[in-house]
């Protein structure tokens, strides 16, 4: 007679929520993408914020969680994590077996004030561009949800058309020049001018004072028109 083994019988890794909080800094001047890091001691070395699931919670307690002790905000009703994949080398932690269900989320600037850690900027190649390596694979995370985020802002070969800043850095309203400055600030190259601004311009709607075009307080160069996403109504 086949005896079935009780569940206790097998081993159980542990559960991990990490997050890659990406932001946008100086969206509508310099724009620089970037990604909080933290400090941590025993082991010593930079992590991205993160913590083990709790027992009987839900990956998604375990995120708000995160927000709440790790990171020490808030995030608004619009932020929603995206999750990226299970990171589950079975020697990725050198204390312990444990699997990391790894998240990406995108928030302005602006929203993360009060937020712990630094915002280290991301290089071309996906990469912090401060030396030395994060602790455990974060560095691996950093680079899928840094992948995951281009995909998302990327446009070329594509059939589909990309939303304007789909993820939400750039505060509104906006010229063409500032929305093509932070595509590219995420994307990590120049992208075509004209072919830029054909690509966003059905999905935007100028902003007016009566029937006039309203322009960009411009400091440098000459004022520019000002434009709303078209989704916003």
């Amino acid at each position: 007679m086949h005896r079935h083994r009780s569940l206790d019988a097998y081993p159980r890794p542990g559960v991990t929520v990490d997050l890659a909080v990406l932001t946008v800094t100086d969206a509508t001047a310099e724009p620089v993408l970037r990604v909080l890091v933290q400090e941590r001691t025993e082991p010593d070395g930079r992590v991205l914020p993160g913590g083990f699931l709790r027992e009987r919670a839900t990956v998604a307690d375990a995120v708000a969680d995160v927000f709440e002790r790790k990171v020490g905000i808030t995030p608004s009703v619009d932020v929603t994590p995206r999750l990226l994949r299970v990171f589950d080398d079975p020697d990725r932690d050198g204390r312990t077996w444990a699997i990391s269900v790894a998240h990406s989320v995108s928030i302005p600037e602006s929203d993360l004030a009060g937020a712990k850690g630094e915002l280290v900027a991301v290089t071309s190649d996906g990469r912090l561009e401060s030396d030395g390596r994060m602790l455990w694979d974060h560095d691996e995370i950093v680079s899928a949800a840094v992948q995951s985020l281009r995909a998302r802002y990327e446009f070329r070969h594509r059939y589909s058309d990309v939303p304007p800043d789909p993820d939400g850095f750039l505060p509104e309203p906006f010229t063409l020049h500032q929305l093509r400055k932070v595509h590219e600030a995420i994307v990590g190259e120049e992208m075509h001018k004209d072919n830029f601004a054909r690509r966003m311009k059905p999905q935007l709607r100028p902003v007016l004072r009566g029937a006039t075009p309203v322009l960009s307080a411009a400091t440098r160069g000459r004022p520019a028109a000002l434009y709303r996403k078209a989704t916003d109504g």
